[in-house]
């Protein structure tokens, strides 16, 4: 089997098959930077790395002072994220369990994968051409892998970069997430996550932010350390694509091409990588099965 993509969802992917080849088009360093949190252990027993179960609190800042959750703050956020109405993690502000990976955790697949992963690899027809026989998973962008295909998908529209910055909060171990609604911040969502303060926006943050942010978490006057500033992650947020289309194309891509899409970009969901991991055990079961029975699963 050989993997299109050494994101954290081919490494995942990787790591389950032990005999697969990963292909990553860019060099060996960590592209994702923004907040991971898992709803179970799952991931991490699977792949012998140990999460660490915690408490998260979360909440929303508008305006300078925290509020309560309405379909007003809601459509702010989720027209600041994707310049559309829809409903997205905000929605979610209960207290709740979560396990968190170590900081390192892509660097650690990759170490358990070894030199089965080819880095700066130019993934192109060919290697889907090569591979004709054998099953491939795809982790590359939907829009991407239907180019290598020769079909196209437009998702110009549906994705948005976003901006990581990263600071060190001294005597810190707490697990909490603002959602920041006003449209005149940059940030749209903070968290600390140990002693990690984890900035996301769309565009890059200002001193101004950072005090925001600073003041909603009641950090103010403490010196934090800068780690990582305004670092942009390319694959950000996405929004909807036409569904009848989506699915189409990941059937025929599945059937006609033995090519099994996994993560939230192949697959163009809004998925967490616990999705991701239930997707990549039910792909090692389709693997064997006909027609007939992808057309029922897909």
């Amino acid at each position: 089997m050989d993997i299109l993509g050494g994101g954290l969802a081919g490494c995942i992917a990787g790591v389950l098959n032990q005999k697969s080849v990963i292909y990553e088009a860019g060099p060996n360093k960590t592209s994702h930077q923004a907040l991971l949190r898992f709803r179970s252990p799952d991931i991490g027993e699977a792949v012998g790395i140990p999460f660490k179960k915690v408490t998260v609190y979360k909440g929303i800042w508008h305006n300078d002072k925290p509020v309560k959750l309405s379909p007003r703050y809601i459509n702010l956020y989720s027209r600041k994220v994707s310049d559309k109405c829809s409903y997205r993690s905000i929605t979610k502000l209960e207290t709740e369990e979560r396990w968190v990976a170590p900081s390192n955790f892509h660097d650690l697949l990759k170490e358990e994968i070894g030199d089965r992963i080819e880095y700066d690899c130019t993934i192109t027809s060919d290697i889907l051409s090569y591979n004709l026989n054998r099953p491939v998973i795809s982790t590359l962008p939907i829009n991407v892998l239907a180019k290598l295909l020769g079909k196209e998908i437009n998702i110009d529209k549906n994705i948005s970069k976003i901006k990581v910055s990263k600071f060190i909060v001294p005597d810190c171990d707490v697990y909490m997430t603002y959602y920041y609604t006003d449209p005149t911040v940059m940030v749209y969502r903070a968290s600390i996550t140990g002693d990690v303060l984890i900035i996301e926006s769309m565009w890059d943050i200002t001193a101004s932010d950072l005090k925001v942010v600073s003041r909603s978490f009641g950090l103010t006057g403490m010196h934090l350390e800068q780690v990582l500033f305004n670092f942009e992650q390319p694959n950000g947020k996405l929004s909807k694509i036409d569904e009848q289309e989506r699915r189409k194309f990941i059937y025929e891509a599945t059937v006609e091409n033995k090519i099994y899409s996994l993560g939230r970009f192949a697959t163009w969901r809004n998925l967490v990588l616990d999705d991701v991991y239930k997707d990549a055990l039910k792909i090692k079961s389709l693997i064997n099965k006909d027609n007939y029975e992808h057309f029922k699963e897909l």
